[in-house]
């Protein structure tokens, strides 16, 4: 009842200021509210409810949200103007979620906040610091059903980055080369090890000038979660030095380059990582294909991960993410048309092999997203940062997580997916976007699952203007959950949503 009034409220004040307001362009400061609960016929919300959602949407239990949002963005940079008077611009954005009703913990809080940043931009530079939602890697942002090393489906944490936010031409090439480079430093606030950290950087880069139909991309980005001090830690003498592990200078410029240490142990840090590595490695080779056409454009990418060193090396292939998606351009009016439409598969089976085989070159059993050193993996607070089909055992059916619990934090990271998304407008109605997965999981080679378990989910999201210009809009949204991985659930979310 309270979620009503609030947004009768909201209504109310659309009466009030939507009639001479729009959504204001790039460089001046935006605001946004937004009303909303949630409902499930299961203790458990469904799937894509909540995946690449920042961890914003608890895994269980309805609630009712509100959310606030203020931005300030660059000022558009047209061609009349010379460079020399808007090389540089700032901007911030801060978005706050308040959730009522599930109980909140240290992983899902009732209070969170997704976005917490400043920026600064100078030419073609860009810095920023604070919490940031964003994705890393090549491929469809808007549909996706997550990038398999860094996909929106965790809450971001505090870093500072300095990068490319946009491609930039090789000057003696005549644009035919351009290139995106960033590199970052994060921190893994609140977490359950203290202290450990965050190195990021990419590059990527384009071959195609701007008008040319066709372009060609590739790169890679890499992360990793290194250092930190637990307790239980204490208890693993064979995995880190009275519980702290390393975090020097030397051990940084490591994990930067990948390098093995030049010891096999020391008083900084153990035989495990003298064998394998400091730090918890992830990240992606990506390579796309994107053709531009008048009336439609189309992208061919794929992702492909790696974990180790095998992986690298290109073992593991053909585990990763390909996707295809189609826009369509035509500014013909329909009552009727598709906008966007994407298919993706995932597939993580390979793992360089069902062996791990610690004097070979090439170690072999992957075991994506697992670590021994930081028990929960490539997470943060709960939540995957890479690919949502890899989950933690807690979001796993009972019968599932409990009976087949040897695997570590992530019991099934062997998994194919195939996935479909739309989004289709109508000329005197909603926006709707369709969301549509199916998997095969097959357990972990530690711990193959006796048979192969099905999961099927579902969404479907309808936004429905209030008033052309006025920057109201009311979304609804209903999602399925069914198969044997996850708990079978129905749940359906409604919100109203103001930017001004």
């Amino acid at each position: 009842m309270r979620i009503l009034y609030l947004i009768t409220g909201l209504l109310f004040l659309n009466v009030l200021v939507g009639q001479t307001q729009s959504i204001p362009a790039a460089g001046t400061v935006r605001y946004s509210v937004e009303l909303g609960g949630m409902a499930t016929s299961d203790p458990q919300n469904p799937f894509w409810l909540r995946a690449n959602q920042y961890n914003t949407v608890p895994l269980r239990g309805s609630f009712g949200t509100i959310r606030l949002g203020i931005q300030r963005d660059y000022k558009p940079r047209p061609d009349s103007i010379p460079k020399r008077k808007s090389r540089f611009d700032w901007g911030f954005g801060v978005y706050g979620v308040a959730n009522v009703g599930p109980t909140s913990t240290s992983d899902n809080p009732a209070v969170l906040l997704p976005d917490a940043y400043v920026k600064i931009r100078f030419g073609i530079l860009e810095l920023y610091g604070g919490n940031r939602r964003e994705v890393a890697g090549l491929g469809d942002t808007l549909l996706t059903s997550g990038f398999v090393a860094w996909s929106g489906n965790a809450m971001p944490f505090p870093k500072i980055q300095l990068h490319t936010p946009d491609y930039v031409p090789i000057g003696f090439t005549k644009k035919l080369l351009s290139f995106r480079v960033g590199y970052a430093h994060g921190w893994f606030a609140d977490s359950y090890i203290q202290g450990s950290y965050l190195h990021q950087k990419y590059l990527y880069g384009r071959i195609g000038k701007p008008t040319w139909r066709f372009q060609f991309y590739a790169g890679l980005n890499h992360q990793v979660q290194w250092g930190g001090h637990a307790d239980y830690l204490l208890a693993r003498p064979d995995l880190a030095i009275n519980g702290n592990l390393p975090t020097s200078f030397q051990d940084y410029l490591s994990i930067i380059t990948g390098r093995y240490p030049d010891a096999l142990e020391n008083d900084r840090f153990t035989t495990f990582d003298g064998t394998n590595r400091v730090g918890n490695h992830v990240g992606n080779y990506d390579v796309a294909l994107e053709w531009k056409g008048d009336r439609s454009n189309w992208l061919l990418y794929h992702q492909h991960m790696y974990d180790d060193a095998s992986g690298l090396a290109l073992q593991n292939v053909p585990d990763g993410l390909t996707g295809l998606r189609f826009l369509n351009q035509a500014t013909t009016n329909t009552r009727f048309r598709f906008r966007r439409i994407l298919l993706e598969w995932l597939s993580t089976t390979d793992q360089s092999g069902p062996t791990f085989d610690p004097t070979a070159r090439y170690q072999g059993a992957d075991n994506y997203f697992n670590n021994s050193q930081y028990p929960e993996g490539w997470s943060y607070r709960g939540r995957t940062i890479g690919t949502p089909f890899i989950m933690p055992r807690g979001d796993l059916a009972p019968s599932v997580g409990n009976e087949y619990a040897g695997n570590g934090y992530y019991p099934n990271n062997r998994v194919v997916a195939w996935y479909l998304g739309t989004t289709s407008t109508f000329q005197r109605g909603p926006t709707v976007t369709t969301r549509i997965s199916y998997s095969r999981n097959f357990g972990s080679y530690k711990q193959p699952y006796p048979q192969v378990f099905h999961q099927l989910s579902t969404l479907i999201t309808a936004q429905w203007p209030i008033r052309t210009g006025s920057g109201l809009a009311l979304t609804t949204t209903l999602a399925l959950d069914r198969g044997e991985l996850m708990p079978n659930s129905f749940g359906g979310y409604m919100s109203l949503k103001k930017i001004w």
